[in-house]
């Protein structure tokens, strides 16, 4: 089964589109992509985690996002003489389904779901876009917190009745500083009051989660 939009296509089309492509693996901190190369394949990243990223003055990292599984990468290649415009790296072991442009025409020409597909989940990226950018713009960066850890709780799937949730995933403090839009220190800092305030427990790249209500709550009201 693929991920995100592709996963509510009939079998026999996921089966086609697989076909189709080739696929390629990258451990953490390996390179997809960089901003000079020909966007000549549109990446469905399949597993892991993938983060897109710009450099700034003094060649200072940017973070522009952190997608996960299903989520479509480079989608300049749906457009002729593009670019891929960005770094990609891979926050931990990586694997991505490529599809060339002349593949992808084919595909949506014979599989009209296909084309849906694609529109569905760009549309999710671009909402996923704009939530990121409210996020840094009218939130504190203890609430941008909070809800990067529900998040990453969602993956792990239900939360158990009044218990607490490990996040499995090898997740750094550096990870987090990325998806949340700030620095290592600030998010070492606020893991600390989280844990104080009884929200998780740390251990060596490893979180625990311990109050979802609490961390919830933390979403609305910034720590004080």
């Amino acid at each position: 089964m693929l991920p995100g939009a592709f996963g509510a296509l009939p079998a026999d089309v996921q089966a086609q589109v697989t076909a189709s492509g080739r696929v390629g693996r990258w451990g953490r901190g390996e390179l997809l992509f960089h901003p000079e190369d020909p966007a000549e394949a549109l990446f469905v990243l399949l597993r892991g985690s993938v983060r897109l990223y710009r450099l700034g003055t003094g060649a200072r990292e940017v973070t522009l996002d952190v997608h996960g599984a299903g989520a479509l990468l480079c989608a300049a290649a749906l457009l002729p003489g593009e670019q891929c415009g960005m770094y990609a790296e891979a926050m931990d072991d990586a694997e991505a389904l490529l599809l060339g442009r002349d593949v992808l025409t084919r595909l949506t020409q014979g599989q009209p779901g296909v084309a849906v597909a694609l529109t569905e989940q760009i549309t999710r990226q671009t909402r996923g876009v704009q939530e990121r950018l409210s996020g840094l713009v009218f939130l504190e960066v203890s609430q941008r917190l909070a809800l990067a850890l529900l998040n990453l709780a969602e993956r792990e799937g239900p939360w158990p009745e009044g218990g607490s949730l490990a996040l499995r995933d090898r997740v750094s403090h550096q990870d987090l500083a990325h998806v949340v839009g700030s620095t290592r220190e600030t998010i070492t800092k606020l893991l600390g009051d989280f844990r104080s305030r009884g929200l998780l427990d740390l251990g060596y790249r490893r979180i625990i989660l311990t109050d979802r209500a609490g961390l919830e709550h933390a979403t609305q009201e910034p720590l004080r």
